[in-house]
């Protein structure tokens, strides 16, 4: 099976269950919380993927020169999502594993080679974020169908973990360009890769902001369907 399909699946399920959850509860079909759940369900994997960024950074970095040596600077190698792998890969893609930790950041780094660079910016705000946001992530996602702490004392945490993905994302950006990242990167790949997969990391958050601040205003969870 192609590791995209597995991906897929695992994020269609996640958000899928809850979406039938929360219907199933309050018997509303909310677009937001289908988008903040769909969004929480890609950043949990992240959160792993960006765990694993940490565990494994040295064999990231072998393999991003050998992908250099081999093919040249800023040339992608076959992205790591299509490769057909046994169902043991596959799960190990769910976990802070070697293979899931190589695969992706020894990719990555071909068009942003920060990964690769234990001291860059893009590095430990990855890491940051895998470590920092995963629990308030899985929280979030639950808490806007089944409310496990007050509207209020969510909307908080949603404040905060939301703005720092969205401030990181915005700061990511900057040194990229600011430091001539796109120059070693061709003009399709930042276009069709680094702008639109980080991308999703401002506009989700930019969304999930407002959510988190009428969850405080309101004191409920009125803005998903429902007054709990």
């Amino acid at each position: 099976m192609y590791l995209i399909v597995g991906i897929a699946a695992y994020i269609a399920g996640f958000t899928g269950s809850l979406t039938a959850w929360h219907w199933h509860l309050h018997r509303v079909f909310s677009p937001l919380q289908f988008a903040l759940a769909a969004f929480c369900a890609l950043n949990a994997w992240i959160c792993i993927c960006e765990i694993a960024l940490f565990r494994h950074n040295v064999a990231i970095k072998k393999v991003y020169e050998a992908h250099t040596a081999k093919l040249g600077v800023g040339k992608l190698p076959p992205v790591f999502l299509f490769e057909n792998v046994s169902l043991s890969k596959m799960l190990s893609a769910f976990v802070p594993s070697k293979y899931i930790g190589v695969s992706m950041w020894g990719t990555y780094a071909t068009l942003d080679p920060s990964y690769a660079q234990t001291g860059s910016f893009g590095f430990c705000v990855d890491v940051g974020n895998g470590f920092v946001t995963l629990v308030p992530t899985l929280l979030f996602a639950v808490s806007i169908t089944y409310p496990l702490l007050d509207a209020r004392v969510l909307g908080m945490i949603g404040l905060l973990q939301f703005y720092q993905e969205f401030y990181g994302t915005m700061i990511y950006f900057f040194q990229f360009f600011f430091n001539g990242r796109h120059r070693i990167c061709p003009a399709a790949m930042t276009a069709g890769v680094v702008l639109p997969a980080n991308g999703i990391w401002m506009a989700l958050p930019a969304l999930g902001m407002w959510a988190s601040v009428r969850l405080v205003l309101d004191g409920s969870y009125q803005v998903f369907g429902h007054g709990v």
